[in-house]
């Protein structure tokens, strides 16, 4: 009966040692499946972002001139929203995706290969597209290693039967 209790004491103190090595990786685990959990938040946060701002270049004004976009010659007119006036375009992309830097925001005018080749009409596209914005990380930030990532590019486009044209 003595050897018993004996046995139990020395385990349960096998117990405290195997939890305190096991403990501090689980929470790390955890703490890394939500910082996941977090990274693809943003990243549809930008693709959303990029939705919404596509459905907004097709029916504003646009953010360049685009009056020598005749899809003959010159065939895409593109536009960084760090130089060009993209004050609305960014009001309507800002709300989905907050952390959104201006100069990462690019608008693509081009011809779209829709329909017939001798359609005297042709139909542009649009396309918005966020390249190079940063993420930062908590985690690693935390244990020491580089807490920023650059997220990939994103890119929505819209054939534009509707677009507005002054």
């Amino acid at each position: 009966m003595v050897n018993d209790v004996m046995k139990r004491r020395q385990q349960g103190g096998a117990v405290m040692v195997e939890m305190a090595l096991t403990l501090p990786l689980f929470i790390l685990l955890i703490f890394a499946i939500i910082e996941l959990a977090l990274v693809v938040f943003h990243f549809t946060r930008a693709v959303e972002a990029t939705r919404a701002g596509a459905r907004y270049a097709i029916v504003n004004n646009p953010v360049t001139d685009i009056s020598t976009l005749d899809c003959t010659t010159v065939t895409e007119l593109t536009a960084n929203c760090g130089s060009a006036s993209c004050a609305g375009l960014m009001g309507k992309m800002t709300p989905i995706y907050k952390n959104l830097a201006a100069s990462n925001v690019q608008v693509r005018y081009g011809c779209s290969s829709t329909g017939f080749a001798s359609n005297p009409d042709p139909i542009r596209e649009i396309s918005v597209s966020i390249t190079g914005q940063d993420y930062k990380l908590i985690l690693p930030g935390l244990i020491g290693f580089e807490p920023t990532i650059t997220l990939p590019p994103f890119t929505s486009t819209r054939i534009s039967e509707d677009m507005y044209t002054p």
